[in-house]
């Protein structure tokens, strides 16, 4: 399947579809964190109300912009041995030596790191526009990506590479569950406590 093919996994849950999307995605998320996966949770607004407890504050991004600076030195075929960092007024200092003086700098590469996931997964946004800013500002690289999209509502526009789309389902919470369960996904009393928070949630609403 395309999850279990994938290196870098986004869950991005719509806002309109609220606690039920959100716990959604955090059931999901919890569960591809057992199978050792690597997996973001991208949620930008506020956390809705009663799911505060479904997530810490460390295990959301919430800055769609922010990058990361990735330094690499391919020391292979040198006598290299120890690597020694250091600060100073803000600037970084990294040593590795041992190198002979003829070492060829082309091997120091450095990359901007961001948002480059190769799977998104999309819970409760019946087209991609309904995510609002983090789809304008990140569409380039939603383009690149697969994109598995999960829903509830009859008026899905079916935009992924994967459409799991069921509006006989009461919340897409349910829909979630039954998903996992099906594909044996890990299912333990915490996961189950986030799509019992998004069902209370829907039937509130409802």
């Amino acid at each position: 399947s395309y999850i279990d093919k994938a290196s870098s996994i986004a869950i991005v849950p719509s806002k309109i579809n609220g606690a039920d999307a959100y716990s959604a995605g955090c059931g999901l998320y919890k569960s591809l964190k057992i199978l050792d996966k690597k997996v973001s949770f991208i949620h930008t607004h506020k956390v809705p109300e009663g799911c505060e407890h479904l997530l810490t504050q460390e295990e959301l991004i919430n800055d769609i912009f922010e990058r990361e600076l990735h330094v690499s030195i391919d020391y292979s075929q040198t006598p290299a041995a120890r690597v020694h960092y250091s600060t100073e007024n803000d600037v970084l200092h990294l040593k590795v030596k041992p190198i002979d003086k003829n070492f060829d700098l082309s091997r120091v590469k450095a990359t901007i790191k961001g948002f480059n996931f190769d799977l998104v997964i999309v819970i409760g946004a019946t087209e991609l526009e309904d995510l609002g800013q983090i789809y304008h500002e990140l569409k380039e690289s939603f383009n690149l990506s697969s994109i598995i999209n999960i829903d509830h509502s009859s008026l899905n526009k079916h935009y992924g590479k994967v459409n799991l789309i069921d509006n006989t389902k009461d919340s897409i919470s349910t829909l979630m569950l039954q998903t996992i369960s099906k594909l044996n996904y890990p299912l333990t009393d915490n996961i189950a406590k986030c799509f019992l928070t998004g069902l209370i949630a829907k039937n509130q609403i409802n």
